[in-house]
C-alpha cells in the first residue's frame, strides 16, 4: 500500500478542495475492502526568495479556510460513494 507522500510524488490526487491559500487534497486507493480515501491539507506560502512552498502548520487567522477546504473535501469523499453505491462498487463509508 502507498504512503501519502508516495501518493504526492507518484500520482495526482482524486480531488482537490482550494480556499484561499489552504488546500485538501484527496487521495483514493482501491484495495481487499473497497475504494477508501485520504486527505492531505497544507498551506502554500512564499519564501523570502520568492519561491513558492507547502507547509502544514496553519496560522489562527487560516482556521476558517483550512475548515471550508476539508468541509469541500468530506462533502465530495460523500458524493463520490454515492457515485460508488450507484455502480455498485464498494466504498467505505467515512473513508
Amino acid at each position: 500500500m502507498k504512503t501519502i507522500k508516495n501518493e504526492e510524488q507518484n500520482s495526482a490526487p482524486a480531488y482537490t478542495a482550494h480556499a484561499g491559500r489552504i488546500r485538501a487534497s484527496v487521495w483514493e486507493s482501491d484495495d481487499a475492502s473497497g475504494i477508501r480515501h485520504k486527505i492531505t491539507v497544507n498551506r502554500l506560502f512564499r519564501k523570502d526568495n520568492g519561491t513558492w512552498q507547502r507547509g502544514r502548520t496553519f496560522y489562527g487567522s487560516e482556521l476558517a479556510a483550512l475548515v471550508e477546504a476539508v468541509s469541500k473535501a468530506q462533502q465530495w469523499i460523500q458524493q463520490r460513494h454515492r457515485q460508488l453505491e450507484f455502480a455498485g462498487q464498494p466504498g467505505q463509508a467515512g473513508t
